[in-house]
């Protein structure tokens, strides 16, 4: 599995595969300051990094270097983040992206459709599934010892 740490190469890669998935604008009549690929590729950094939007409105405004990645003039504002977060993370958008991602791997040789390469899982539901509440735990064991109901 081939992994990156880079939080300028991330961004690149976001912002290329936000370009293939959403136009420029989200309106005509939209404001100009950053593009919908630019907040893309920023919320991928935020994934990125584990932080929250503060914290990566926090980051891009130190790092030029990061904001020069994606073309950004300045930082966008952790508002905008959080709408542009319940704008473009959508099920059938991610899908998509799913999709073009499996394509591109498919055009660069990788074995996608199985075989030397270990499938890949994703979680889209922007839940962590490795973590689970010491309430659900304790439902789970008390509906195992709890006996069946007959009809």
């Amino acid at each position: 599995m081939v992994t990156c740490k880079s939080p300028v190469k991330v961004m690149r890669a976001a912002h290329e595969l936000g370009r293939r998935l959403f136009d420029e604008r989200s309106h005509k009549f939209a404001r100009q300051d950053f593009t919908l690929p630019q907040l893309f590729a920023c919320l991928v950094l935020r994934e990125h990094q584990r932080q929250s939007y503060r914290g990566v409105e926090a980051l891009l405004a130190d790092c030029s270097d990061l904001r020069a990645a994606v073309g950004l003039a300045k930082a966008p504002d952790h508002n905008t983040l959080w709408r542009a977060f319940g704008h473009l993370v959508k099920p059938s958008g991610m899908n998509r992206a799913l999709d073009v991602q499996a394509a591109q791997a498919a055009a660069a040789g990788l074995d996608v459709a199985g075989g030397a390469v270990k499938p890949t899982a994703l979680d889209s539901t922007c839940f962590e599934s490795r973590h689970l509440s010491r309430h659900f735990e304790r439902r789970q064991r008390q509906s195992a010892r709890r006996p069946k109901k007959r009809a």
